[in-house]
This record gives C-alpha cells, structure tokens and sequence, in this order.
C-alpha cells in the first residue's frame, strides 16, 4: 500500500516580482541539486526529474480563471 506525506504547501498572494524572486531562488537551488523552502525544508533532487506544466482556463460568470502548475517528479528506488 502506498503512503502519501505532505512535505511542504504553500499558496498566498504575491506580486509579479515576488514570484519571480521565489522562482529565481528555486533555479538556484535547482542548480545545486536541491530546494530549500522559505521555512527550511530541504528536498535533495536526482540529477533527472520529470517538469510537468499545466495550464487550465475555466469560463465562470463574468470572469475567466486561469491557472499555471509548475511541477516536477521524480521516483527515487529505495
């Protein structure tokens, strides 16, 4: 059976320059084979991951939703 642990979640409103930033700093850690989180939380990376990118736009009233994912995946053999 498998397991599923939440290691890290963060969702809050930000400016365009503040994302940036943050995406700066993931390319940065990135580079060095990890990625450290605003409260510490450090995943070390294979040298291989999988970038998934996912972009939906719904339709609502009077307003159109759009959202952009950014995810990367990876197994590691135990």
């Amino acid at each position: 059976m498998s397991e599923k642990k939440d290691l890290y979640r963060l969702e809050e409103e930000r400016t365009l320059e503040q994302v940036a930033s943050y995406f700066e700093n993931v390319a940065d850690n990135l580079r060095n084979g990890h990625i450290t989180f605003e409260d510490g939380t450090k995943i070390e990376l294979p040298d291989n991951v999988t970038l998934d990118i996912d972009v939906d736009e719904r339709n609502k009233e009077d307003v159109i939703a759009t959202t952009a994912e950014f995810e990367l995946k990876w197994t590691i053999k135990k």
